[in-house]
């Protein structure tokens, strides 16, 4: 009992009986390799280079809406075929090795007590599934998951609910006995399809359509799903 009161109460919950996870903007910072790897690709491709301090409306779709989005907000006109253009960056920025990438403070304590609590974990991201697992490798957290979903996985990304289902599945869960961690509001309607209460971590990337939106549970601080309460310290010493 020691550990699991460590945890914010709201993931002690008897109908809280697994937990996924989105990775870009909610347990990585991983925004400093996504840029510089698409500022490479563009400039390759001779479509542009992106200013030094540009940072996108757009970080919460799949590598394409991702680039689409720029290519639009710059005023550059998109190729006709994207798909060389994106294998390219789905190439530059794997080279990159994550390098720029860092948890967000407080996330492997958070994942820690969780696994301690027996919460079976997974990822579902819009990041390719290789990019996802060499970076979950990079920042010492690949082997706290259970199953990692990402945007190849499943014939479609998110928002369909599709890979947080399946996700799920592969947890042995079913929709309701699960949270999803995210920080966009592609996160929040991925939530909302599969019938998943949806946790918000504001500090992310977010995007303007979260405005008004629904959660469960929204917190700015990784830290604040730790047990704060100095009696439940005292009742661990006990």
């Amino acid at each position: 009992m020691k550990q699991r009161l460590n945890l914010h109460p709201m993931l002690l919950e008897s109908d809280v009986r697994g937990l996924v996870f989105d990775l870009d903007g909610t347990l990585i910072h991983s925004a400093p390799d996504i840029i510089h790897g698409l500022r490479v690709t563009f400039e390759e491709a001779g479509l542009g280079r992106l200013p030094e301090d540009y940072f996108p409306d757009n970080l919460h779709g799949t590598s394409e809406g991702i680039m689409r989005s720029i290519l639009a907000d710059m005023g550059w006109a998109a190729p006709a075929d994207l798909a060389p253009v994106k294998a390219r960056y789905v190439e530059h920025y794997a080279a990159l090795g994550h390098q720029r990438t860092h948890l967000y403070t407080g996330v492997p304590d958070v994942l820690a007590a969780c696994r301690v609590a027996s919460l079976p974990m997974g990822i579902c991201t819009n990041k390719m599934h290789m990019n996802a697992v060499a970076a979950t490798q990079k920042v010492g957290i690949h082997g706290l998951f259970d199953f990692i979903s990402g945007a190849d996985t499943w014939p479609e990304a998110k928002p369909s609910p599709l890979p947080l289902l399946e996700t799920i599945r592969m947890l042995g869960l079913e929709p309701g006995q699960c949270l999803y961690f995210g920080d966009t509001s592609v996160d929040a309607e991925c939530a909302r399809a599969a019938g998943v209460r949806f946790v918000l971590y504001e500090s992310g990337y977010g995007d303007a359509d979260l405005a008004g939106g629904l959660q469960h549970f929204a917190f700015r601080d990784w830290n604040e799903l730790l047990a704060q309460d100095p009696l439940l310290a005292l009742q661990d010493e006990a």
